[in-house]
Parts: structure tokens; sequence; C-alpha cells
């Protein structure tokens, strides 16, 4: 057995294991089976990994800065002093319990600023996302569909010479056409949270967008009604589909 484990390779004109020109042939054949069943997918365009990857980035910080603020606000981080705070008693004497609310107060409060912009810019590179593959489907793939359905439909109502291949092929490009605008309702439902997370965190402190450009926040019904709404769209991608 021991002999058996370091016995060399079989060598090109080696027939104990099948000659090499075979073995070599056989690879090659696998090779070209393998690339021929399974196309590579097409690159993804520069713009989806861009947007995609500053996104991550966003809802990176946005859970860093909120695992932050949780830390904060229940006093896991009193002890620790970031940077060069100012002193935890001043001359008025306040108590020391007083100084460490002060303290976690601005820390939360920084860390929850900071929280929503991280959210807010991965909200709108999410929404420059899913704006452009809701526009590219609906005058790519869903536009395509359409016309192909309507083109069968009008070819099979000329030619009634083989009804049971016209019904089957007319079926087929239903199903098809179906499907196509199944996966366009989910990007129109992917784009309608983008909005409403991009309207939802503006009107949120240390964003304050409308503050900024109209003087005055958003309307806090507004406010509600695009939360709920996109929570809405996210209970209805996770609910389960119905068997068919």
């Amino acid at each position: 057995m021991g002999r058996g484990m370091y016995r060399p390779y079989p060598s090109q004109s080696s027939t104990s294991f099948g000659s090499y020109t075979q073995l070599k042939d056989g690879t090659t054949l696998a090779k070209k089976t393998t690339s021929s069943s399974c196309p590579p997918p097409p690159p993804t365009p520069a713009w989806k990994l861009i947007g995609g990857t500053l996104k991550l980035l966003g809802l990176m910080g946005f859970w860093a800065f909120d695992n932050f603020s949780f830390l904060t606000t229940s006093g896991f981080l009193d002890p620790i002093h970031l940077g060069n705070p100012t002193s935890t008693s001043n001359s008025s004497g306040a108590t020391k319990s007083n100084s460490v609310t002060s303290v976690r107060t601005r820390r939360k409060k920084w860390a929850s600023e900071n929280a929503a912009r991280c959210y807010f810019m991965g909200g709108l590179a999410g929404l420059y996302v899913n704006l452009r593959s809701f526009w590219i489907h609906r005058n790519g793939a869903l536009a395509e569909a359409r016309r192909k359905y309507h083109d069968g439909s009008s070819d099979d109502s000329s030619n009634d010479d083989n009804g049971d291949a016209q019904a089957q092929a007319q079926q087929q490009r239903r199903n098809a056409l179906k499907k196509i605008e199944q996966k366009h309702f989910e990007l129109f439902l992917a784009l309608v949270k983008s909005i409403c997370d991009v309207t939802v965190f503006s009107n949120n402190p240390g964003i304050d967008l409308h503050l900024k450009l109209r003087g005055k926040k958003n309307h806090e019904g507004l406010h509600c009604l695009c939360g709920l709404i996109s929570a809405s769209t996210v209970l209805y991608n996770n609910f389960p589909n119905v068997s068919e």
C-alpha cells in the first residue's frame, strides 16, 4: 500500500490510467461543455456597482452610529472619555450624575445625527440605483416582452391553420410577460420605498433638508405616512406567495 501511494504520475505514453492525449481531450471537452451550457453572466454596470457600494457604506455607518447611540443611552460608555470632554464638575456645583447625563445626551445627539446622515446618504444612493433600474427595465425588458406578446397575437389571428400550436405559443408569451411585469412591480416597490425613506430621513435632525430649503420642517403627517408606506413595502416583499 505504501509503494502504491508514491507511484509516479502516468507519463504521456502510459496506458494504465488512460493515455495523456485522452486525459487532455477529456478535460478540453469538459471545459467546452461547461462553457457552452453555462454562459458567463453579464458584467454588472458601473453605475449599479458604485451606487450599491455607496448604499452599503451608508447602511454600515448607520449601523455603527445607531449602536453607539444605544450603548451611550444604556450607560455602557460612561467611563470612556472620547476626545477632550469638559470637566465633570463646574463652578456652579453640578453633581456628577447631572454631568454624566449631559455627556450622555450630547453623545447620543451626535451619534443619532451621524446615523441619520449615513442612512440618508445610503438612501440617496439606493434611490438613484432603483430609479435607473426601473427606467431601464421599463424601456427594455418590459417593452420588448409587450411587443413580442402583441406581435404574436396579431400573427396568430392572421394564421388559423394550427390552433393548438398557436394557443401554446400564446400561453408561453403570456407567461413570459407575466414574469416580466412581476419583476417590474418589484422594482416599482423598491423605488417607492427609496422615495419614502429619503423623504423621512430628510426631515430628521442632523439633515433638516426642508428646514434649510423652505425654512420649516416637513409636515409630521406626511412624515409618518411615508414611514408607513416604506414599512408596508417591506411587509409585502416578505409576505409568502400563494403556491401555484
